[in-house]
């Protein structure tokens, strides 16, 4: 867990990163690098909601499972990823960061949980 730790203090770093952590497939925090004025547990349950709706309607469509799942409001993104089998990974950003960089923190949490 250590090096999870490491790999999200340095995705922390990256300009336009307003939060970002791994949460448990069931809505609890793991691990979060949040602004003091956002709530620890909303941001964990609703990551693992949305993750788990997405599941649901492409179960439906009959369409295989995502990995990942990206939402885009003006100025703002956010990318919950499959991390491991009981875990996601959440970004939240300004629209302008450097997706490369958020993405190379994103593959380097995958590989700590053993998922490319």
């Amino acid at each position: 867990m250590t090096e999870v730790r490491k790999i999200l203090d340095q995705l922390k770093t990256i300009e336009g990163v307003i939060g970002c952590g791994i949460v448990s497939k069931d809505g609890r925090p793991v691990e979060m690098r949040l602004p003091s004025d956002m709530n620890v547990e909303t941001i964990a349950i609703m990551a693992a909601t949305v993750f788990g709706g997405s599941m649901t309607l492409n179960t439906e469509a009959g369409r295989q499972n995502p990995r990942t799942i990206k939402i885009k409001t003006e100025g703002f993104k956010t990318t919950i990823c499959q991390c491991g089998r009981r875990s996601l990974a959440i970004v939240m950003m300004e629209d302008n960061t450097d997706r490369d960089q958020v993405n190379e923190f994103l593959n380097q949490l995958g590989n700590e949980f053993r998922i490319s």
